[in-house]
């Protein structure tokens, strides 16, 4: 999962990209104007853009928290040395 998120990510930053070279060689006021209220007004939120079972894990993480279910940094880090001897 953690491989497709991080493919998705970089297909939308190539896809800024292109896109802001195309903007860059655009000269109709008209178009840019359309262009930046298309931009502003189709902000979606990103709860919005997440699936159910992607809602409910950070639901979880949010009730682990509530409940004091948590790890500190110091202890999540040991757990990694202890786990993983060879790195």
């Amino acid at each position: 999962m953690e491989t497709t998120i991080k493919k998705d990510i970089d297909i939308i930053e190539t896809k800024k990209i292109q896109l802001i070279s195309i903007i860059t060689q655009v000269y109709n006021i008209d178009l840019l104007v359309s262009i930046e209220n298309l931009l502003l007004n189709s902000k979606t939120d990103w709860w919005a853009t997440i699936n159910k079972s992607e809602k409910d894990a950070i639901d979880e993480g949010l009730n682990d928290i509530k409940s004091g279910n948590v790890f500190s940094h110091q202890q999540v880090i040991q757990e990694i040395n202890n786990r993983y001897t060879d790195l």
